[in-house]
């Protein structure tokens, strides 16, 4: 990572925030004043979880004005204008953003429009934003409880906090898109299904069936791209919740809250393992490493400006975004093992470096066909690009014409790097690597 990290930030707003409760048009009616006391649900969710609070945590309510302003000032603690304008560009070029997107006013946006509530782990302070609705409040049928729902959720996150150090499990993966929704999801779908099985009286086989029943029914984002929000970021804000609350959800079915609290020890890696829980909990398969190199002596002068993972999440919307709805090509990011991302500038100008690993040659071979069918659409002006594949892994290099892209190629397939990552003691299903598996491309072609 480099000291002035610049970043595709499309989840920054939420790590900022860190752990919000969405708000979206389930429930017609506003929080009332009708709620049962702080203390009272605070004792409910510490039953309810098996976890004990180790220290108070304060609780402020707010105008939508007044978390706006709160809002926008932790997405620049985090991100300065220079990393925001990088990683809406890395983004436009690539294809995950359209043109012309602004994502620093487009993240406050979403945020204005879809976060009830939030928990701070930096500030440790859970914040209420007067007059919205909470995800899920109709599910129960008890909208008149949206307030007991949101101090429920937000209470969670504060025992997360609390026992887990959600902080620095952030920290830790605040350089890989697709590691940190994975982690979101968790910590988003614990604090999800604590509060609706908080305000229900508990949790049980049949309520934790329809939770998933009804999340499972409910769509992908919560508004078109067309409204004027990329689906880059409400696409992932929504999966948090409703993938996240069907990922613990299949943790508590397999032992309880004590099974919920194990994920932390050994959080999923990927959005893939959300997406396909089986992957993590029977056959546990983290996502390869791939490290990028070989391109500094081509480009000096240059400095790394971000660095990232996309995942299948991301590539999906990629895909979802360029092409035509019943495309097969829809279905590839499923067969995804594993991507990074490296964007170097000078001079304003950016050059993205993206090696995507699959799990055959053929889907590797299919991506790099309909990616450059992306490519070529997308491009403008002076930019160019490179698709090149060996065996199983694509190589994509899009930047100015006058780079030297097609020198660059060779460099980096030479110096870079591809391993299995090491395996945590922690997960039930672990079995230790002796050695790391290095795939080494065999031939190359364009």
């Amino acid at each position: 990572m480099t000291q002035n990290r610049s970043r595709a930030r499309l989840v920054s707003c939420f790590r900022s925030l860190a752990v919000a409760a969405a708000s979206l048009a389930l429930c017609a009616c506003a929080p009332t004043s009708d709620q049962v006391g702080a203390e009272t649900i605070k004792g409910g969710i510490q039953d309810l979880r098996r976890l004990s609070f180790v220290k108070d945590v304060p609780f402020v309510s707010k105008s939508n004005e007044e978390a706006q302003q709160m809002m926008a000032a932790k997405l620049t603690r985090d991100n300065t204008e220079d990393d925001l304008r990088v990683g809406g560009q890395v983004g436009v070029m690539t294809g995950l953003f359209p043109a012309g997107t602004d994502l620093q006013s487009k993240e406050i946006e979403l945020m204005n429009k879809q976060i009830a509530g939030f928990y701070d782990p930096h500030d440790k302070v859970m914040v209420e934003v007067r007059g919205k609705s909470v995800l899920g409040s109709a599910l129960i049928g008890r909208p008149q409880f949206a307030n007991e729902l949101l101090e429920a959720h937000e209470l969670t996150h504060a025992l997360q906090d609390q026992h887990f150090d959600l902080e620095a499990m952030l920290r830790k993966v605040k350089d890989d898109d697709d590691e940190e929704i994975a982690l979101h999801s968790v910590i988003e779908g614990d604090a999800t299904l604590a509060g609706l099985a908080y305000i229900s009286g508990g949790l049980t086989e049949e309520l934790e069936s329809k939770i998933v029943e009804h999340f499972a029914a409910m769509p992908d984002s919560f508004e078109p791209e067309s409204s004027g929000t990329p689906l880059a970021l409400s696409v992932p804000l929504m999966f948090q919740y409703v993938q996240g609350t069907r990922f613990v959800a299949e943790a508590w079915q397999r032992g309880g809250w004590s099974a919920v609290d194990a994920i932390y020890r050994d959080p999923p890696r990927s959005t893939q393992e959300i997406i396909t829980p089986s992957l993590y909990f029977d056959h546990h398969r983290p996502p390869l490493q791939i490290t990028l190199d070989g391109y500094s002596a081509l480009f000096p002068g240059w400095r790394k400006a971000d660095e990232d993972t996309f995942g299948e999440l991301l590539i999906k919307l990629i895909l979802q975004r360029n092409l035509p709805p019943k495309s097969p090509a829809l279905n590839l990011p499923t067969q995804w093992n594993g991507d990074h991302l490296v964007a170097l500038e000078k001079d304003r100008a950016l050059t993205v470096l993206w090696m995507i690993a699959f799990r055959d040659q053929a889907s590797a071979d299919d991506f790099a066909s309909v990616y450059s069918s992306i490519l070529d659409h997308l491009k403008s002006g002076s930019t160019a690009y490179r698709v090149t594949i060996q065996s199983n892994v694509v190589l994509v290099i899009i930047g100015p014409e006058s780079a030297p892209l097609t020198e660059l190629a060779p460099a980096v397939w030479k110096a870079s790097r591809i391993t299995n990552p090491p395996l945590h003691d922690e997960h039930p299903d672990t079995i230790k690597r002796a050695t790391d598996a290095i795939i080494k491309p065999i031939a190359a072609h364009s």
